[in-house]
């Protein structure tokens, strides 16, 4: 049970400048798992199997793994900008701290890749070029179709690296010159609405074209970085203290509504999936994911709670240390290992275990586990060999 001194501590002594909250180190680990789920989690689903149509729908609702990354992201760089506001070098400690957590690994992947495109047999198309601007999420402007440039290389989940850097890029500039934590409140939910409206516009065409846009445009997902960034300016208001469970269950109605609603229509919606799993899905879904995850994270913030507790494990919050290389690296390593294991059993990893363990569903579970322990080593080694050397310079511009 948390202490009464711990309850009533402000929120910026919890999610502060300098402060190192470790129950959202946790957050990100649930994320980036959920990304895996996703990724690396292979089998045909929706064969009227019992717990393989389970398995299909988990595997279906982990697709908001990365919606959730958006929100973390959107409560955790507002927060900063706005603490910093004051800060001599307000642009440049922000940008070079975003540059030397990011642009290392992602330029150093996408240079060892172009390094060894005759090895990979890689053929870019131009877009080695979007990629390097960080543009993939707005290839619908150029001759650029998808980014499987080859049998191994799969970057399509790079688009949601391009829409955290467009949101980093404008993102300072408007707290800078708003300043109002109000008025930046207002801003936020103002920006969110026009991304709900912007998304239900779009979505009413129902083409390919619309379904790439509101999945991967900027201006379609603001809201899942907003409602996180409302979320860190109202934890900053004049006189607020986190408050347990116990005292505020509010949020916390909020977040199991949101989230029975969600479950409820994703499940009527399932066996009929189409355009980004219906207009619902693709509308009021991402807002009300958006929100479920905003909540999530408060809940996580209160110290001594149950959802506290949860996301201060040790391996989530070490899974969650590791997520960018593992977002990263992951289907690229995963390709490999299920290449190498094919090569070397004659078939995939779950038809061989199969027979062996006398069930379909934990062969799949057991080749899951696999893959994201092979990824997350390669995260691991990434990390302590090559990334660490940029962060330490992080120090120069705290």
């Amino acid at each position: 049970m948390a202490s009464e001194t711990a309850l009533r501590a402000p929120a910026t002594e919890l999610a502060g400048p300098g402060t190192h909250v470790p129950a959202l180190d946790g957050v990100r680990g649930l994320a980036i798992l959920m990304v895996m789920v996703v990724h690396l989690m292979l089998f045909n689903n929706n064969n009227g199997n019992r717990w393989m149509d389970a398995l299909s729908q988990l595997q279906g609702l982990c697709g908001s793994g990365v919606d959730l990354f958006f929100v973390l992201s959107g409560f955790l760089i507002t927060g900063i900008l706005y603490d910093t506001l004051h800060d001599e070098h307000y642009f440049r400690n922000f940008y070079m701290r975003r540059f030397l957590r990011i642009f290392p690994l992602y330029y150093g992947f996408l240079f060892l890749l172009l390094a060894l495109t005759p090895w990979l047999n890689v053929i870019w198309g131009g877009r080695q070029y979007v990629l390097l601007a960080y543009l993939q999420n707005t290839a619908i402007w150029f001759p650029v179709s998808g980014f499987h440039p080859s049998l191994l290389v799969d970057l399509n989940h790079f688009w949601s690296l391009a829409v955290e850097e467009q949101f980093y890029c404008i993102w300072p500039l408007v707290v800078f010159l708003v300043r109002d934590r109000k008025r930046l409140m207002q801003l936020a939910l103002g920006l969110s609405v026009c991304a709900l409206m912007l998304r239900i516009g779009l979505a009413m065409y129902s083409t390919a074209l619309a379904s790439g846009i509101v999945h991967e445009w900027t201006l379609c997902r603001m809201d899942t970085l907003m409602l996180g960034g409302v979320l860190a300016l109202w934890l900053r208001g004049e006189g607020y203290s986190i408050r347990s469970a116990e005292r505020c269950r509010v949020p916390l109605v909020i977040f199991f509504w949101a989230v029975v609603l969600l479950i409820s229509v994703y499940a009527a919606i399932h066996p009929r999936v189409g355009f980004g799993y219906g207009f619902f899905g693709a509308t009021y879904g991402g807002t009300l994911l958006a929100l479920a995850f905003a909540v999530l994270i408060y809940l996580s913030l209160q110290p001594g709670t149950f959802w506290n507790r949860i996301f201060s494990v040790a391996w989530l919050r070490s899974f969650g240390k590791y997520s960018y290389g593992m977002y990263v690296l992951h289907i690229l390593v995963g390709y490999l290992v299920s290449t190498t294991l094919r090569r070397l059993l004659g078939t995939s990893l779950r038809i061989w275990l199969t027979p062996r363990l006398h069930s379909r569903p934990a062969a799949i579970l057991v080749e899951f586990a696999v893959s994201v322990s092979v990824v997350y080593m390669a995260a691991w080694l990434s990390y302590n060999l090559y990334e660490v050397r940029f962060l330490r310079l992080k120090r120069r511009f705290a």
